[in-house]
């Protein structure tokens, strides 16, 4: 059952600008950047945050018989959802992209929680036709993306895999990530100094890793062995401390935004 279905079962109304279609395919991709951790036998605390009071707690309801988490808040706006992330320090926080005073203001809190908070992890709710600011919540520090056309048990799954350090989003958002690290200008990781963190070696890697090539396909393209490669990445991974091909493409993006 979707987030919506659940919403028409209990009740509720659907949101005036709600668009219908069919349900979204959430094809997860699971990068684990804590391999060999597993946290999953520990209560995941969870604040969530949605557009309306209904909304909010009908999601921390459906939420709260998920028996691995614990719902510590619910709320429907920047002020309160900021403060409850500060003075909880919840594992995940699930927030929607449109909050009860305005468009967008779920992506402000994300932005603005990483900085005041860099224990909480955190999952963007996203209508189905927020296809516009797919980047804009991964630049924001979201690492989870979740359809509301999803089904709803498939978000309990998706703040288990963010809260042990996975990516959770579709094939098609994580596309339209990727082809914004096409477009983007090549990626130069600096230091608080100003120093460059990648050898310029390095920095080729990055944009052959965003188009999706192989290790054999770049070895190819470079002139290296795979195992050169694997080592070049291995380094990557360490400077920028990271630990998948995933992350990379995100982190390009995110070292883009801040320089513009």
């Amino acid at each position: 059952m979707s987030f919506r279905e659940t919403a028409a079962s209990s009740g509720l109304p659907r949101k005036p600008n709600e668009v219908r279609g069919t349900s979204s395919n959430v094809n997860e991709v699971g990068q684990s950047t804590e391999q060999g951790t597993s946290r999953f036998d520990a209560k995941i605390s969870v604040v969530v945050s949605d557009f309306s009071h209904m909304n909010s707690e009908l999601l921390a309801r459906a939420l709260s018989r998920v028996k691995s988490l614990t719902i510590l808040k619910c709320s429907v706006n920047f002020i309160d959802t900021l403060e409850a992330i500060v003075d909880l320090r919840p594992d995940v926080a699930v927030i929607s992209t449109h909050l009860a005073d305005g468009p967008y203001r779920g992506l402000e809190i994300i932005r603005r929680g990483r900085q005041l908070s860099t224990k909480t992890r955190y999952i963007a709710l996203m209508d189905d036709s927020d296809h516009e600011v797919v980047v804009d919540a991964f630049r924001a520090g979201a690492r989870g993306l979740f359809r509301r056309s999803a089904s709803m048990h498939l978000l309990g799954r998706c703040i288990s895999a963010v809260y042990n350090g996975q990516i959770w989003a579709s094939s098609g958002d994580l596309q339209q990530v990727v082809e914004a690290l096409e477009r983007a200008m090549p990626l130069r990781c600096v230091n608080a100094q100003g120093e460059s963190l990648l050898t310029k070696r390095e920095q080729e890697l990055v944009p052959l890793v965003a188009h999706g090539l192989t290790n054999k396909e770049i070895s190819a393209r470079l002139g290296l062995s795979e195992h050169t490669i694997k080592n070049h990445l291995f380094r990557i991974y360490e400077k920028l401390g990271i630990s998948s091909r995933v992350e990379l493409i995100l982190y390009a993006v995110a070292e883009r935004e801040e320089r513009f």
